[in-house]
């Protein structure tokens, strides 16, 4: 089993993040869903909101817009109308 997830969004405007983390929780149509390493895959839309991910102890958010994120054992990826980093 993989003991960490590739998260990457992206966005058409240019907003490029890659980062290997621990967990991502996501703003899902159908609700707000949590990714761990060994996740069965998964494809849905996703709602306005904030996705947040955590690597060890730190826990970070990013504002998203609507998109779509694929899932899979060792992966999401987020492709989002428009991203930013919240600081």
């Amino acid at each position: 089993m993989d003991t960490k997830l590739v998260f990457k969004i992206i966005t058409p405007e240019g907003f490029d993040f890659t980062e290997e983390v621990d967990e991502v929780v996501a703003p899902g149509s159908e609700g707000e869903f949590g990714v761990f390493p060994g996740h069965i895959p998964l494809i849905t839309t996703l709602n306005n909101g904030v996705v947040s991910y955590r690597k060890g102890t730190l826990k970070k958010d990013i504002d998203i817009t609507a998109g779509y994120v694929e899932v899979g054992p060792d992966r999401v990826y987020i492709l989002a109308d428009k991203a930013q980093i919240k600081e």
